[in-house]
């Protein structure tokens, strides 16, 4: 193994990594706001905490190995809550790339601002999302050492 694929192996570079890149979004909704005004701040806010419903109904669903509940009751309200939190997840998301179009439709953002804030807010839910997926899987070493 050579030190590029250590490099790019080592879990804190991959960390520093995506905190880097949200910084590099929330500066890019704040640019937008100096071209502007205010408003693209409330998407970086909405763009910030757009997975967070699906990651409440996810730790709100998710059953252990221990769960013995055969109930299919249960386990409908279960997809019930996870696709809600989906439905509202995906609401956010689109309202976070729409509202700055809506908002330079009506003249109160200009184009510059506009893209500085889509690709703000993109940034910030691709780096949420990423962090959110990064910390949900367990790694195959650890599965391999408890084995054992």
């Amino acid at each position: 193994m050579n030190s590029t694929e250590s490099f790019r192996g080592n879990p804190l570079n991959k960390i520093i990594g995506l905190s880097i890149v949200l910084s590099m979004g929330f500066l890019l909704v704040v640019l937008a706001g100096i071209y502007g005004n205010w408003y693209p701040i409330i998407n970086g806010i909405i763009c910030a905490i757009a997975h967070l419903p699906v990651a409440i109904t996810k730790a709100l669903t998710s059953s252990n190995d221990y769960d013995f509940n055969f109930d299919p009751v249960t386990s409908s309200q279960g997809n019930f809550l996870k696709e809600a939190g989906q439905f509202v997840s995906a609401f956010l998301v689109v309202s976070g790339v729409f509202l700055p179009v809506l908002l330079h439709h009506s003249m109160i953002l200009t184009k510059t601002a506009m893209v500085l804030t889509i690709v703000g807010g993109g940034l910030i839910y691709g780096t949420v999302y990423t962090f959110s997926t990064y910390f949900d899987e367990p790694e195959e070493d650890q599965l391999g050492e408890d084995v054992i």
